[in-house]
């Protein structure tokens, strides 16, 4: 088959394929939960890390529990060392696995070779055949010089030894110690140093979410794993029915499996179709990876389920990395992110294989314009292939005709920039290093990421290949805490201008939210937000604005915000002609109309935009609000009401300088039949309904200044001819 010409600096000769056994591999937990062959810190059941999380992260329970036992000393004299064991007893009785921690103070150390350290913690090296019906893990603990009260912590499994993370037996336990004979306690630490970011809480009583997204309007989307997509209004309350429901079809066995993927077309307004990436278990065979269109009922709030339509699906030999994310990119077509089809160390050679549609970054146009579909077990042809993919020679030839990119593991998470277009994948790592792969805007398609020949760019399994590989951007260490990236997106928000321009993500393990930035040619990783505060973080997503949400798997979604503290905390609220939002002569009562004569620049003109979206004013100490929560346009006229965090005070700024109100996401807007009045009207883009947020001052005129406008999602260049 003949390749398209390709930018000789992405150009590779593709490795032969190796023939690994499978047998005596460990299954990798990649993706939303990841466990490796050689056990993870973080999962102790320690409630200071990772919320308290377990084996439960990656092991699927379904077995008895076994029993969990610390032995060892009660008391310990200041700065001694003792003995300390963990015996797991009972469950399926094949191999255990252990992760140990302590509440911050002291030592912990590996007596033998079935434990290691990982960070400040120990966890097991290997899965430990049970003898006797209990398998015994030890390790010493050296207490601190000080008297104190010290917690340790113990999270097991007790597997099936099938090695397919299914079916075992999960508990956790705790032990107390007291330290005596030694010095008093030193003084509590200094509080941790102030972060660039904070994340407030959303919505919480989600079902294992994974995926966020917009639909180009206030609304979002949440997909739930095991095969839901849940509606969040403008107002942020959740719907009761979702829209969409296919549990009956999803295979969410394994815990990556599932539903995985959501993307809304560019034409969704227009055309009502949407797309979902997950797991579906045929009569016979394999499990596939199922691409599928689906068309939203008017109104858009729910979708009938038979109206899918199956364009895809490729075999997953394995129940693990299985990729999932899917967007449209700036070109139109849609982007599909599939693992290597799992195992560990890719035992097939799936990602270096142009023959599989495993281990890559695909691209389809769903409007079936372009080449024929190449790789796919759906008979029909029922997308088409951009003629500048990678290959391109149509159905049957040497090298899937679908593949935009190669070489990826299990990629957790892309985005695309929506100011710059560039894309941002993480790909999740084997056992040393997780990676950020940047790749520039206009880039050929062809590149190699170098997956299994290379992890984070560093040397991995290297028989068969040759030529170069695509460099990450940044890769971060296990050594570090790390174990399983979850990527995120480029912050392009209308309310956090300090936050604009960094990349967040996360780790499974490690749940420091951080941020890359890119200047005078160099990678810049920072801390935005210290670990804690979101447990097993799974998922970013972005609103219409480019607002930025995080998922925890735990069934939380919270916003991110800017931490720092901004000079200028009060603001006046101007329409383009400088009226601004004001108090009706002057009063400050509950009731009080809102008017919008021209800006004085008193106080009672100053307003404060709030994270739960109410405008508080500053004269009064009561927030905006749409009367009785009236939809109808233009029926009320707005007023001071005590701050309640309803939806008829919640208002949302967008790229357009329009404030959008929780009520029927209606439009703020000045009168234009009755002078000064301010009311709801629908949204029409018109002068009378662009505000503008400026630093209140005592007194001279404020010139306007917008909020900056991010590039609408949705629109898009034209498809390729």
């Amino acid at each position: 088959m003949e390749r398209l010409p390709m930018a000789s600096a992405f150009r590779n000769s593709l490795p032969v394929a190796l023939a690994w056994i499978a047998a005596g591999l460990l299954l990798v937990c990649s993706g939303h939960a990841r466990a490796s062959q050689a056990g993870r810190d973080g999962f102790s059941g320690n409630p200071a890390t990772n919320g308290g999380a377990t084996c439960n992260a990656c092991h699927a329970p379904g077995a008895t529990r076994p029993t969990i036992t610390i032995s060892g000393p009660q008391t310990l004299d200041a700065g001694t060392i003792a003995e300390y064991s963990v015996t797991i007893t009972g469950g399926p009785a094949v191999t255990g696995g252990v992760d140990v921690s302590s509440s911050a103070i002291g030592t912990l150390t590996p007596v033998d070779g079935s434990l290691h350290a990982v960070g400040v913690e120990i966890s097991h090296t290997a899965p430990k055949p049970f003898a006797g019906g209990s398998v015994n893990f030890r390790f010493n603990y050296r207490a601190p010089t000080y008297n104190t009260v010290v917690d340790l912590f113990a999270a097991g499994n007790s597997s099936n030894g099938l090695l397919n993370l299914l079916g075992d037996g999960i508990n956790n336990t705790q032990f107390r110690v007291t330290v005596q004979n030694g010095d008093p306690p030193p003084p509590p630490p200094p509080p941790p140093a102030a972060t660039r970011a904070r994340l407030v809480p959303l919505i919480s009583g989600l079902d294992r979410p994974v995926v966020i997204e917009h639909a180009g309007d206030a609304r979002l989307f949440i997909v739930e794993q095991a095969g839901r997509i849940r509606v969040l209004n403008a107002d942020r309350t959740l719907r009761t029915l979702p829209l969409l429901d296919i549990t009956d079809r999803v295979d969410d066995a394994g815990n990556e499996q599932g539903l995985l993927g959501l993307a809304f077309d560019p034409d969704y307004a227009s055309n009502g179709r949407f797309y979902v990436n997950y797991i579906f278990d045929p009569p016979t065979g394999l499990d596939r990876t199922r691409i599928s269109r689906f068309v939203a009922d008017p109104g858009g709030n729910t979708a009938n389920p038979a109206s899918e339509v199956v364009l895809m699906e490729f075999a997953q030999p394995f129940d693990n990395h299985n990729g999932g994310d899917i967007h449209f990119g700036p070109d139109g077509y849609l982007y599909i992110a599939s693992g290597d089809g799992g195992s560990g160390g890719d035992p097939q050679n799936n990602a270096q294989n142009p023959n599989s549609p495993l281990g890559k970054l695909l691209r389809i146009d769903v409007n079936g314009a372009g080449g024929t579909p190449d790789c796919n077990l759906v008979a029909a042809n029922l997308y088409g292939t951009p003629p500048d993919n990678a290959f391109d020679d149509g159905d049957g030839g040497a090298g899937c005709d679908e593949i935009f990119a190669l070489g990826l593991r299990n990629p957790w998470r892309f985005g695309f920039d929506r100011s710059t277009q560039d894309l941002w994948i993480a790909d999740v790592g084997q056992g040393d290093f997780e990676e950020v792969d940047f790749v520039p805007y206009g880039t050929s398609a062809g590149l190699n990421f170098g997956w299994r020949c290379r992890e984070g760019g560093s040397p991995f399994n290297t028989a068969g290949c040759t030529g170069s590989y695509f460099e990450p951007l940044l890769s971060t260490s296990h050594a570090d805490g790390n174990c399983s990236i979850t990527g995120g997106r480029v912050y392009r928000g209308v309310r956090e201008p300090a936050l604009a321009g960094r990349y967040f993500f996360s780790d499974f393990c490690n749940t420091a939210i951080r941020t890359v930035t890119r200047r005078n040619g160099q990678v810049v990783l920072e801390n935005a937000i210290a670990a804690g505060q979101a447990s097993q973080p799974v998922t970013f997503g972005e609103d219409i604005d480019g607002e930025l949400y995080v998922a925890s798997l735990t069934g939380t979604i919270y916003r991110v915000r800017s931490s720092l503290q901004s000079t200028v905390t009060q603001f006046t609220v101007s329409t383009p002609d400088n009226d601004c939002l004001n108090l009706s002569d002057g009063m400050t009562a509950v009731g009080t109309p809102i008017v919008a004569p021209p800006c004085s620049f008193r106080t009672r003109q100053r307003w404060q935009l709030r994270d739960d979206g109410s405008l508080f004013n500053y004269a009064s100490g009561l927030c905006l609000n749409v009367p009785n929560g009236n939809p109808t346009p233009g029926a009320v006229q707005l007023l001071l009401q005590s701050c309640n965090q309803t939806a008829s005070q919640h208002f949302t700024p967008t790229g357009a300088n329009e404030l959008v109100s929780g009520i029927a996401g209606l439009c703020v807007e000045e009168s234009i039949t009755a002078p000064n009045r301010v009311q709801l009207g629908l949204c029409n883009g018109g002068q009378h309904q662009r505000w503008f947020f400026n630093p209140a001052q005592a007194n001279g005129t404020v010139t306007p200044r917008p909020f900056p406008r991010p590039v609408v999602t949705g629109t898009v260049p034209p498809r390729h001819p």
